[in-house]
């Protein structure tokens, strides 16, 4: 359907629903905004959407913006107002409006292929699963949904500045997919379950070379080794965090540990910080 007959779809339905009124109640006019969308042009009910929107008056601006995006979808004044619809979504910052926020990005995205604004709105579109992550100990399918997103935007456009941003939102999530693994690793430990646990651990550090808390994985590696009886491998992993963090909380524990096996005390350690991942 045409931009035009859809536009004259609208007017039917909108002045519809005036007579019906108008039969019902009397003399009842359209509200006012119904007026100004049978009476106004297209840039003055866009201008108009704008406004309310940077007013926080969402609902009424998305009013005059959806009209325009719908009945004029092919020009620029309504690709920009359907950018805008997703762009009031996203401000609202709830979970249900990110949500209702990545369908208009997504609905732009495939709608206009060539848009000058698509870097925008690929990262707005990965963001909006990047705000609904989970903790670490929760469902990661947000997470990896937004990695995806953030890797299409890079994909096409490697020179854009919001692929900077989203390397950077990479690096993190990748982290918190980590810190997932991790867990489920560290709770097969504390249940007993210490092959399993060691094989999670093992899959971790070949999958996440980068992985922010890498001391605490070789110190947990080193625990597990340990229990299954494999005491040379569990030393050489005390070790890496000796060398690799020798400043970190897990350096003390991998020096005690240490000192237990040699019956030796262990050397002091230097300034301890706190390596534990920070949250996402």
């Amino acid at each position: 359907m045409t931009a035009r007959r859809i536009g004259a779809v609208l007017l039917a339905a909108l002045l519809a629903s005036a007579a019906a009124c108008q039969s019902s109640g009397g003399a009842k006019k359209p509200d006012k905004i119904t007026q100004e969308l049978l009476t106004e042009p297209k840039e003055a009910l866009f201008e108009k959407g704008k406004a309310l929107i940077a007013k926080k008056k969402y609902d009424q601006g998305r009013k005059y913006l959806n009209y325009v995006f719908e009945t004029y979808p092919n020009e620029t004044v309504g690709r920009e107002a359907l950018l805008l619809v997703a762009d009031s979504y996203f401000q609202q910052k709830s979970a249900a409006s990110y949500t209702e926020a990545r369908y208009r990005y997504r609905d732009y995205l495939n709608r206009y292929p060539g848009a000058p604004n698509r870097d925008y709105a690929r990262y707005q579109f990965a963001y909006c699963y990047d705000k609904e992550h989970e903790t670490p100990d929760r469902d990661q399918t947000a997470t990896r949904e937004a990695i995806e997103q953030y890797r299409a935007l890079i994909r096409e456009f490697p020179d854009s500045g919001y692929s900077g941003a989203a390397r950077e939102r990479i690096r993190r999530l990748t982290d918190l997919l980590a810190e997932h693994d991790f867990g489920v690793g560290f709770f097969y430990l504390r249940k007993g379950s210490t092959a399993a646990a060691l094989s999670r651990f093992v899959e971790l550090e070949q999958r996440f070379p980068d992985y922010g808390s890498r001391d605490k994985l070789f110190f947990y590696q080193a625990q597990a080794l340990s229990r299954l009886g494999r005491t040379g491998e569990a030393a050489s992993y005390y070790n890496r965090v000796l060398e690799e963090f020798p400043q970190s909380e897990f350096a003390r524990l991998a020096r005690k540990e240490i000192g237990k096996k040699t019956g030796e005390k262990p050397p002091a350690a230097s300034v301890v910080v706190d390596t534990k991942p920070q949250s996402q």
